[in-house]
């Protein structure tokens, strides 16, 4: 891997970073807040529903961390030696967990439902909606990294392999 492709992730990677711990510490809080002054039922659901979303976001936080770590290990050119597998599977940990959050949030959704403001139910079968095609990604996701483990395992045993004759 090149520097420069090297240098371009990882000022992307620490970008992500840096906005996701934004968006837990001042958007997340006050959109949560805007909501519940414009619309006081939704007062009960604020806490739950921002922990959620900041428990979500450190999901995301943990895997661009994880592929930093990645990042640096192809860049020294020890990818393929023990030790990967770790943040390959830190990665799919974290996968999981936000899978399901948002599989808990669509089942309760599906079963009990939040109020809307003058009845707007499309707005709750969006929320459903979306949260449904997340949980579908997110298995997807939990697809690739699961074959990703895989191909690094074995190239990693390959790797062994090869030094041990070598």
């Amino acid at each position: 891997m090149s520097r420069t492709v090297s240098t371009m992730l990882t000022l992307l990677i620490f970008s992500g970073i840096a906005i996701a711990l934004f968006a837990q510490a001042v958007i997340l809080p006050g959109i949560a807040a805007d909501e519940v002054r414009h619309f006081p039922p939704y007062e009960p659901y604020r806490v739950p529903l921002l922990a959620a979303g900041i428990a979500f976001i450190a999901c995301a936080q943990v895997s661009l961390v994880a592929l930093w770590l990645l990042v640096r290990r192809a860049q020294a050119g020890t990818f393929f030696r023990p030790g990967t597998q770790r943040w390959v599977l830190t990665i799919g940990a974290a996968v999981g967990v936000a899978t399901l959050l948002t599989g808990g949030f669509f089942l309760y959704l599906t079963f009990f439902g939040i109020p809307t403001p003058d009845d707007e139910d499309m707005g709750e079968l969006g929320l459903w909606m979306a949260s449904g095609l997340g949980c579908l990604v997110g298995v997807a996701l939990l697809g690739v990294v699961f074959v990703t483990h895989r191909l690094v395992a074995r190239a990693t045993e390959a790797q062994i392999e090869l030094d041990g004759v070598l």
